[in-house]
């Protein structure tokens, strides 16, 4: 008889407080970008102890529901941004990962490319000139220049004027971060770098839609190449 029952696991009060606030989220009677109510108006609405309500606060934060910023409290992200944070949770913590995040980079950067080809403007035109320029100019100092590289893919993702694919170009630079560290790290793969980038541009400058999806999957090829080397 006494094999016949398992153990009831009793729930910790963060957990079930975590659990409303997250189905109020699901449910949207919390709204992207809200403030949730302060720490003391949730205590005493919860009948709970401050230590409770924080460790419940820092499980929404891990799992991306909320974003805390100190001294201003607790505010609700939007569903894009909890699935944006998912994934770079789960590429920073798989370091074997990075490479299909540069297999979601084949398939969604040179498409990319050829957009920013038909739709750039001439303050975005700009911008991505200056940062080819600020690549060539900093070949001997890696940090700068990695900065430089991961603005231009930025830009690029910032002219199409689509919200979505701007999250996700920021997404590869955060989850690409480790690898292009590597890559970027030498004279060689920053000289590599900048004449991917400098091709890129001269079609996006003409409006090269083809010829810059081309000089796109032919930078992140090399990009690759690079990095399997390493």
């Amino acid at each position: 008889m006494s094999d016949l029952f398992a153990t009831i696991e009793r729930r910790s009060i963060w957990q079930d407080v975590a659990n409303q606030i997250r189905k109020m989220i699901e449910a949207k009677g919390l709204e992207p970008g809200e403030k949730l109510p302060s720490e003391r108006t949730m205590c005493q609405q919860f009948g709970i102890s401050r230590i409770s309500l924080r460790e419940a606060l820092r499980a929404l934060e891990r799992e991306g529901y909320i974003e805390v910023h100190a001294g201003r409290g607790a505010f609700v992200r939007s569903r894009a941004e909890r699935e944006l944070h998912m994934l770079e949770t789960w590429v920073g913590g798989n370091g074997d990962n990075v490479s299909k995040v540069f297999e979601l980079r084949m398939l969604f950067e040179p498409n990319l490319a050829a957009l920013a080809a038909k739709m750039i403007d001439a303050e975005h035109l700009n911008k991505l000139r200056a940062s080819v320029d600020e690549l060539a100019a900093n070949i001997d100092e890696p940090q700068r220049a990695i900065k430089a590289d991961a603005d231009f893919h930025r830009i690029l993702g910032e002219s199409t004027g689509n919200s979505l694919i701007d999250s996700l170009v920021h997404f590869v630079m955060t989850a690409t971060g480790s690898e292009r560290q590597i890559t970027l790290a030498t004279r060689e793969g920053l000289k590599t770098a900048l004449e991917g980038h400098t091709r890129i541009l001269d079609c996006v400058e003409k409006g090269d839609e083809a010829g810059a999806a081309a000089a796109m999957k032919a930078h992140l090829e090399d990009a690759m190449d690079f990095a399997s080397h390493k």
